[in-house]
């Protein structure tokens, strides 16, 4: 065959159409074909097969504060999160709580992070400023802090939304200012104390991130 031959049979063979019969496509496993979640197309290198979940616990809404909580797997059957609450308003001039709190925990899961049941070590650390009746209460020189053990479990809902219910138990220990609770109050006095007992209740709906 002379040159020209060859090159009339090489354009034609790139001009026909072709397939790859053991190209990497067709061994791709279907569910590998499906699209990426939320978080693998913000963070590309993240392992999607990580539980991550924002939530909201239901049970501080109903005293007004604002809360948001954020849980993040780190290993088969640990995970970690970061509730924050927020009051910043006054209901009224004689009973409101403005309050600021930290409250994280980390969690083993008896299955995986996000099923059935789980036990919790957390923390916790609030500023506050409490009026109620003749008396206004402040947070002096240190927040609240304290820490406690848990118990909770995750209720399925739908494919990405749970339950998850919980109750923990633990110390407390704080200073505060008291204060008459009139505008620009006389400082009473201050005062330490400590609590043991139930410091957690939570009723948290869950929405799942990376399923």
């Amino acid at each position: 065959m002379n040159v020209a031959g060859a090159l009339l049979l090489i354009a034609a063979s790139a001009a026909a159409p072709h397939s790859e019969p053991n190209g990497p496509e067709q061994n791709i496993p279907q569910q590998d074909r499906l699209r990426p979640s939320f978080i693998s197309r913000l963070f590309p290198s993240f392992d999607s097969r990580r539980f991550i979940a924002v939530k909201t616990d239901i049970v501080p809404w109903a005293a007004t504060i604002m809360n948001l909580e954020g849980e993040l797997q780190l290993s088969p059957h640990i995970s970690a999160t970061l509730p924050i609450w927020w009051c910043p308003w006054k209901i009224s001039e004689s009973h409101s709580l403005k309050i600021l709190a930290l409250l994280p925990e980390g969690r083993w899961w008896i299955k995986a992070p996000g099923v059935g049941h789980f036990f919790g070590l957390h923390f916790s650390a609030a500023w506050f400023n409490l009026r109620h009746g003749s008396t206004r209460y402040q947070d002096s020189g240190r927040p609240l802090l304290g820490g406690g053990i848990s118990y909770g479990y995750s209720v399925p809902l739908a494919p990405l939304w749970s339950l998850q219910l919980e109750i923990g138990a633990g110390f407390a220990s704080m200073q505060y200012e008291r204060f008459y609770n009139i505008p620009n109050g006389a400082r009473i006095d201050t005062r330490r104390t400590s609590y043991w007992g139930i410091d957690r209740l939570g009723v948290s709906i869950t929405y799942i991130l990376n399923h």
